[in-house]
């Protein structure tokens, strides 16, 4: 017998484990230097929703992070009003409206669907021997499902407090996920979506705090006829700058046809940079910042516009 035994055992984070849906879109329009994101984390069995509204508007950031009851009517519903967002499903995969309004800010965005959407258990199927998100997520407590689309942006946003009026007609992308996580079991991660011309990437790596020298690492490369698996992925940061962001982060994919892609983004020149937590509590929080920026692909040229997320667990 230890001498500690009879205290009362420290809570490993595993036990707090708890069953979340959550939708992230973002929106990037370069032309007008407008650029936000939209998280909506839900935790039906706790009877709570948490809503981040985040905007960079020409250097100037608006953010709103709020915790509301969850609506009474909430599974399998066409339309989600939770706190000052309402999200309306209008056509599975194709069609879905933001609307959020409070005396600052009026937000009225369609994200229609430019791209196909993507499972990641797919991953899985292509690549049984490596650790899938839904094994590193929920820990074989329960599936962890998550899904990606491209998407455009159209819609408009109103600062109401300066009287200002502005056309949103960009890119985007949508994230869904839902299952068991909690998110102070991520120790590190990087989560980046690429749209280009005729192509969008979804590229992840993460590392969690229970086994940290194992490496997630999943993605696709999208079309409009359709999504192809990646068999392998590279994620190296190169340089560092003043905001503790790398300078450029290269990515080596190649997908299981064996077509292979090395993709730069310039996340040092950034047009914008706006700052997520996922989780706190009184010791730690997750914390990411998503890099809106310009990329290539170094084998064709081709340019592009990236969002690269990258996330910490951090000591608050």
């Amino acid at each position: 017998m230890l001498l500690h035994e009879d205290r009362p055992h420290s809570v490993p984070a595993r036990a707090r484990l708890v069953w979340k849906e959550n939708w992230f879109f973002v929106f990037m329009d370069p032309e007008r230097k407008l650029n936000g994101l939209i998280h909506l984390s839900t935790e039906p069995t706790n009877n709570i929703a948490y809503v981040s509204l985040t905007l960079l508007h020409d250097g100037n950031v608006s953010k709103k992070n709020v915790a509301v009851p969850l609506p009474e009517k909430f599974e399998n519903q066409s339309r989600l009003t939770v706190g000052s967002l309402v999200v309306e499903f209008i056509k599975a995969q194709q069609e879905i409206r933001l609307y959020y309004q409070d005396e600052e800010i009026h937000l009225d965005i369609t994200m229609y669907g430019r791209m196909k959407l993507f499972d990641f258990l797919a991953c899985h199927d292509v690549n049984p021997d490596h650790i899938s998100i839904s094994e590193s997520t929920g820990f074989g407590l329960g599936q962890f499902r998550h899904q990606g689309q491209s998407m455009s942006a159209k819609g408009a946003v109103n600062y109401r407090e300066y009287g200002k009026s502005l056309k949103v007609d960009g890119l985007g992308y949508r994230d869904h996920s839902w299952g068991m996580r909690n998110d102070q079991l991520t120790l590190s991660h990087n989560w980046t979506f690429i749209n280009f011309t005729d192509k969008i990437f979804h590229l992840f790596s993460k590392r969690n705090t229970i086994r940290p020298e194992i490496e997630l690492r999943e993605g696709y490369v999208g079309f409009s006829e359709g999504n192809k698996v990646l068999s392998s992925l590279e994620i190296h940061y190169v340089g560092n700058d003043d905001e503790g962001m790398p300078e450029k982060v290269r990515f080596i994919v190649a997908d299981i046809d064996n077509n292979e892609y090395t993709i730069i983004a310039d996340v040092g020149n950034s047009f914008a940079r706006l700052p997520l937590h996922l989780q706190k509590d009184s010791g730690k929080s997750y914390y990411c910042v998503e890099n809106f920026c310009n990329c290539r692909i170094e084998e064709t040229g081709e340019e592009g516009l990236a969002n690269v997320e990258i996330g910490q667990l951090i000591d608050v």
